[in-house]
């Protein structure tokens, strides 16, 4: 008998083909003896989205099953679905593997939401209303998470935003051929018919006060990004035609595009730069050069987005730093650059070399800055910033709960932590709600964060052999030309989608653990793709 109960590993029997690692049969095991064998790309996503849960769902032909399992998780995954840096690809088992090629797993998250009607999903769970207020100072991609996790908790939100529409740097740093803006409207619309608020043309420092939102809420939120944009200080920067990324961009978004003639550099190598780079060439500029101090290997840009832009017939020029920028007649003309011959020191931190001997000269209409972001303190006084741990330099908050010195206020997104991508910025968004939640309900901040689940991380990976190898590239649309914003990237057709989603490896699923299973039931019962079944031993019968 004792043999029989410790043989649960040869008993546990799960067809792959349909797990979605999803865990119900974890959580419904009610002697603790499974644990569920997390797939890295899961793991690698900030938000822990079930990778392989929708890609498994698309290979059956269930799509609204895998809309619906992307949004326990993810309430915007059309805006992922086009912007996500794709960190669960980076870490997919067929690419580590050296087996194959990683899945696309951001274009199967396109594909679902052109493919699934919003009409098909379910209308979020809320709890009751609790009576209690919280304030959102942003909205982009932090704040727009933390106000739906903490709307659904039942509590009143209002977000407080600078411009005239939310979405923060989604609505105004990303330019319309990547996310175009009634993809963004669609994205939030849930959020108001949710009963979110969203106070628009209201800088805090300006129309309202730190203290003033203290005073009102029970908790604050601030979540205002990096939206500060760096200057070079070099001889000839106040020349016209010397623009900067940031408001570039933002004109261009709010069809206030300047002029930028035919040849047109672009000082920087990041994702800023890159989408500058790609703008510029629509509105009319014949040349556009990105030039940046690192190599195509250090290029802190996403290569997708490198690679959209050089199949544009943009050029990067590697290796370079500016010196000064040239003119005439007030207007700028070209820029001086010198030989970088380091980028990073040996600790990997950001320390520049050049070599001052190898210089060249470039020719420019106009020259965009696009070298990094900053945090605006700007609106936030003496008092609060004593109480708040925000100052001028710094912003002092708990990186596990994201709570300053002030009890009342929060943190979160880039605010908090400088430049980053949108599903981290996300993730920290959702982070700072939960803390907040805790705190409106006067529980711990801190206990049980640091948990990981029932998950087990280090396992051998079984690959599958008759799995196609040949990563589907996502489709493309070629640019026509000055004046053409509309979307580069175009989604799969569905049977497109359902080959590639078959090539997942399915590499989660549930296992044994303590091997004294008492053959109950409850897991193989409560799965929800009836992929588990339990073989009970004949002499148990």
């Amino acid at each position: 008998m004792n043999n029989l109960l410790t043989a649960l590993s040869d008993n546990i029997v799960v067809d792959t083909s349909k797990c979605t690692g999803c865990g119900v049969c974890v959580e419904r095991c009610i002697l603790d003896n499974l644990r569920l064998l997390l797939p890295p790309c899961r793991e690698a996503c900030p938000l822990g989205v079930n990778c392989q849960g929708y890609a498994r769902l698309i290979a059956q032909g269930k799509e609204e099953e895998a809309l619906e399992l992307i949004r326990e998780t993810l309430p915007f995954p059309a805006i992922l679905g086009r912007v996500c840096s794709q960190p669960c690809e980076a870490e997919c088992n067929r690419a580590a593997t050296g087996e194959a090629e990683a899945v696309s797993m951001r274009a199967l998250k396109r594909y679902l939401t052109d493919e699934v009607t919003s009409a098909a999903m379910r209308e979020p769970r809320m709890a009751p209303p609790s009576g209690k207020r919280v304030a959102i100072v942003g909205s982009g991609p932090a704040g727009l998470l933390a106000a739906y996790d903490l709307r659904i908790k039942g509590h009143e939100i209002v977000v407080f935003e600078r411009e005239a529409s939310p979405g923060g740097m989604l609505r105004w740093a990303i330019p319309e051929f990547r996310l175009p803006a009634h993809v963004l409207d669609a994205e939030l619309e849930p959020l108001t018919r949710m009963g979110v608020e969203f106070r628009c043309n209201t800088r805090l420092g300006h129309e309202i006060a730190l203290e003033k939102i203290r005073q009102d809420f029970d908790a604050v939120l601030v979540a205002t990004g990096c939206g500060e944009w760096k200057r070079l200080g070099l001889a000839g920067e106040e020349l016209a035609g010397v623009l900067y990324g940031l408001p570039f961009l933002r004109a261009v978004r709010a069809g206030e595009a300047p002029s930028v003639g035919k040849t047109v550099a672009v000082i920087g190598g990041g994702n800023v730069a890159v989408i500058a780079a790609q703008t510029a060439l629509r509105l009319g500029a014949e040349s556009v050069t990105v030039v940046c101090l690192e190599s195509p290997e250090e290029l802190p840009a996403f290569p997708w987005a490198v690679d959209s832009a050089v199949w544009e017939d943009v050029h990067f020029k590697h290796g370079w730093g500016p010196v000064s920028f040239s003119g005439r007649e007030g207007k700028v003309t070209g820029i001086e650059l010198r030989r970088c011959v380091r980028v990073f020191d040996e600790s990997g931190a950001f320390a520049p070399r050049f070599d001052d001997h190898v210089r060249t000269a470039m020719e420019a209409d106009s020259v965009i800055v696009a070298i990094g972001q900053s945090r605006d303190l700007s609106a936030f006084r003496e008092t609060a910033l004593v109480r708040s741990g925000l100052t001028p330099s710094a912003v002092k908050a708990s990186p596990l709960t994201l709570q300053t010195p002030d009890e009342k206020v929060f943190v979160a997104g880039d605010f908090a932590s400088g430049p980053s991508s949108v599903v981290e910025a996300m993730a920290s968004g959702r982070k700072a709600a939960e803390s907040i939640a805790r705190f409106l309900n006067g529980e711990s901040l801190t206990y049980g964060r640091a948990y990981r689940g029932p998950f087990l991380t280090d396992f051998k990976v079984e690959i599958q052999p008759d799995l196609p190898k040949e990563r589907t590239a996502q489709p493309r649309r070629l640019y026509r030309g000055a004046g053409d914003f509309e979307e580069i990237e175009q989604a799969f057709d569905r049977e497109t989608a359902r080959r590639e989603a078959s090539r997942c490896n399915s590499c989660g699923r549930p296992v044994g653990f303590y091997r004294t299973c008492w053959f109950c039931l409850p897991c193989e019962v409560a799965c929800p793709q009836k992929c588990l079944r339990v073989e009970i031993p004949y002499l148990l019968r």
